[in-house]
């Protein structure tokens, strides 16, 4: 991410990372510099991402920098350590143009030029002096923030608490925990977190010092966590979970009464027209003219009729059975989905997921059905020819056995081939997803430093892998094919030989039925080994499909009856963690050790703590993103007696990425239409948002893009604080939420 397609140096690479305070975060990261960030920088904090972007940049010489306030995302010791200390852009941008679009204004004293902006305007220009002798204060920018009361947490473990002057005249000092950088403890937190959760914060004083980040000991590369792939046949448990999605016992049964009642009615027409046939060359040759032929139409009309209705009904049955079963799975999928613990989007990168709604479902809808009743019917059929042939001559069931011996070793060999090289087409499908997404997500950053072709020749790797398995997919598809032409020649010969050695002890009639039934099996039983196997080699869908509805989910979303809580609960809003501890899914060691802390009503605290002393962690225990240990009380409720709607519907929470849904403004901050225009309208003053949603076309109606893209950051940010402002609750949870 870093060198981005540049060739590395490391003399410069080291003076990079150093000049963005990154070293120290290798230093935690298990695999250092090769740890693997995911997707979208799941496993990074948002002031990592900014400086990871920033050392990009520095990295990639260029002669205009323009850095999109990348200061707001780290805290003020840190902005130093980049601004001041290695003067990130004053010495090492000496020589280029460089543009900061910031609010620390502390930092604009070294800038040659300022522009102030206000509503899209420009109000002042000029040097940090000349703004002065004008007397523009530019402090009126800056908003100061004011905490009344601090909660510090070191390594999982609450060590203090109580009000800053109390915390001040125990002798604790707060600045302390910005100052501590020994990662000797911290590694296998840090591990925990760069597999499974964005939520580090690094940060250095100004005192800090920072070493080289290269050391001689080698560090191995961090692997990405293959997705896993089964192996063997397929269950029997997977076409039984496929069956009994789509049919009840009734359904089932009618379509095996159905498809074998059109068997027995296609092979019963065809041997009485054989019949026919010979009745009438035996009686020609005796007395034409008694020949009545009217019995013989009637009854081949009448199976011919009772085939087309049974037929009908049997296909009919089928696809019913079918439909049923994909809505049923996909049903099950996406509830599964939307009820799966939060660790499960962090681990699993976005191909994986797209490609089981996408393809995978896509096969279980669209080719399965086709394929698996084309191949019922056409066994059925095979079947139905080879047992009627040894009704008209018993000699032949000895080929017919010797037949379906060879075709089902071949099918043996063939399936194993097609169903692993299915399953590994649908494995290479999710890392071209997941490249289709990382480019689009990150489309700005890659035309910016140019490295469309970079991001080409890798989607050219991940197409090379997907269509070289389906490639090999035709090939053994052709081999089966040949092979299966070279058996069925031998048992036609075989047939033809047999007529020819019995001259005339068999009729004519019967003879033509054996040699039609010969030829067309020829085509019906290479065609049916193929249909088997790709059922088999679709069935993998299913299998990947069912292995999503089988994650475990979160905890019940709604109370039961008599653990439900008032309608106004909480009414005062104090939490008390009693000897709570965190332990997150993968990873052996706890990442909240006993907190035992009693947050009382109304109050405002301020958790703080050095990287991994597990501030996130202590607000995915409150919204029970993961399970806690021990107690935590919200009004002498525990919260783990209690359903997940009623819990999180009454804590809010304004995140440090704003999340914002493509849609109106009015579902933004109203989803399920509880409040009134003129309140959302006072939420959005309270905000200063109001005079942007009534510029906007349709105001409250108006559009927000995939993302609040026609937002800026920090206006959606402004969003989700009004819309914490409408909820109304007694507590509300802040994260990092001032940083843009």
């Amino acid at each position: 991410n870093i060198l981005f397609g540049s060739q590395y140096n490391e003399e410069k690479y080291n003076r990079v990372v150093k000049a963005c305070a990154l070293d120290t975060d290798f230093k935690l990261m298990p695999f250092g510099d090769k740890t693997l960030v995911g997707e979208r920088g799941v496993s990074l904090s948002g002031g990592q991402k900014a400086r990871i972007s920033l050392a990009r940049a520095l990295y990639h010489s260029a002669d205009i920098y323009l850095l999109d306030d990348p200061l707001s995302a780290v805290d003020t010791h840190v902005a130093k350590h980049i601004f001041q200390k290695y003067k990130c852009c004053i010495e090492y941008l000496k020589d280029k143009t460089r543009v900061l679009v910031t609010h620390n204004i502390q930092f604009l004293k070294d800038a040659h030029q300022i522009l102030v902006l206000n509503d899209g305007e420009c109000v002042a220009i000029g040097s940090y002096t000349q703004l002065k002798e004008r007397g523009i204060d530019l402090m009126a920018y800056q908003n100061s923030q004011r905490r009344a009361s601090n909660t510090c947490a070191n390594d999982g473990e609450c060590v203090a608490i109580g009000s800053y002057t109390q915390l001040k005249e125990r002798g604790i000092d707060l600045m302390a925990y910005q100052k501590q950088t020994d990662g000797s403890n911290d590694r296998r937190d840090i591990k925990r977190r760069t597999s499974l959760t964005p939520s580090i914060d690094s940060s250095l004083s100004e005192g800090s010092e920072v070493t080289d980040v290269r050391e001689p000991i080698e560090v191995d590369v961090q692997e990405v966590k293959a997705e896993r792939k089964m192996i063997g046949s397929i269950k029997s448990s997977v076409y039984m979970d496929y069956i009994k999605a789509g049919a009840g016992p009734l359904l089932i049964t009618l379509t095996i009464l159905f498809l074998i009642s059109s068997q027995v009615l296609n092979q019963g027409s065809v041997y009485w027209l054989s019949l026919c046939s010979g009745d009438r060359t035996n009686k020609m040759s005796k007395n034409a003219e008694e020949v009545d032929q009217r019995f013989n139409i009637i009854i081949y009309t009448s199976l011919m009729c009772g085939l087309f209705v049974s037929a009908l009904l049997s296909t009919i049955c089928f696809y019913i059975m079918c439909m049923r079963s994909s809505v049923n799975l996909y049903n099950r999928i996406f509830y599964a989905l939307l009820r799966s613990p939060i660790h499960l989007f962090e681990s699993s990168p976005i191909g994986r997921i797209l490609n089981r709604f996408s393809k995978d479902t896509g096969i279980v809808d669209e080719l399965l059905p086709s394929i698996a009743f084309e191949f019922i019917i056409n066994f059925c059929f095979i079947i139905g020819s080879l047992v009627l042939n040894a009704i008209v001559s018993w000699c032949l069931i000895f080929p017919a056995i010797l037949l379906l011996i060879l075709v089902f070793i071949c099918r043996y060999f063939y399936i194993r081939a097609a169903r692993d090289i299915k399953r590994l087409e649908g494995l290479s499908r999710s890392p071209v997803y997941s490249h289709v997404n990382t480019t689009l997500c990150g489309l700005t950053s890659i035309r910016a430093f140019g490295a469309q072709h970079m991001f080409e020749r890798q989607f050219e790797v991940h197409q090379n892998d997907n269509t070289s398995t389906f490639f090999l997919s035709i090939c053994t598809a052709r081999a089966l094919g040949v092979l299966m032409d070279t058996i069925c020649i031998v048992y036609m010969s075989a047939v033809i030989v047999y007529i020819m050695i019995s001259g005339d002890g068999i009729p004519g009639g019967s003879a033509g039925l054996l040699l039609t039934s010969a030829l067309s099996l020829a085509s019906l039983i290479q065609y049916a080994t193929k249909l088997s196997a790709d059922t088999e080699s679709y069935m993998t869908a299913v299998e990947r499909v069912l292995e999503y509805t089988a994650i475990k989910p979160e905890a019940e979303l709604e109370s039961t009856l008599y653990k439900r809580p008032e309608k106004d609960w909480p009414q005062n809003g104090e939490i008390v963690f009693n000897n709570m501890s965190l332990q997150y899914n993968e990873s052996p060691h706890k990442v909240l050790k006993d907190i035992n802390v009693c947050l009382k009503g109304g109050e405002k605290v301020g958790v703080v703590g050095r990287t991994g002393a597990g501030k996130s962690s202590l607000i995915a225990a409150l919204f029970r993103l993961t399970e806690p240990l021990g107690q935590i009380l919200i009004d002498g409720v525990d919260i783990k007696t209690i359903g997940l709607h009623d819990l999180r519907s009454k804590i809010s929470i304004i995140p440090q990425e704003p999340v914002l849904f493509t849609g109106s403004l009015r579902k933004n901050l109203d989803p399920f239409d509880e409040h009134p225009d003129d309140e959302l309208w006072s939420a959005l003053e309270e905000v200063q948002l109001r005079d942007v949603v009534q510029s906007m076309p349709g105001e409250l109606d108006g559009v927000v893009r995939e993302g609040g893209s026609n937002l800026s950051v920090g206006q959606r940010q402004l969003v989700c604080l009004a819309r914490a402002i409408l909820r109304d609750n007694r507590i509300l949870v802040l994260d990092e939420a001032t940083a843009n």
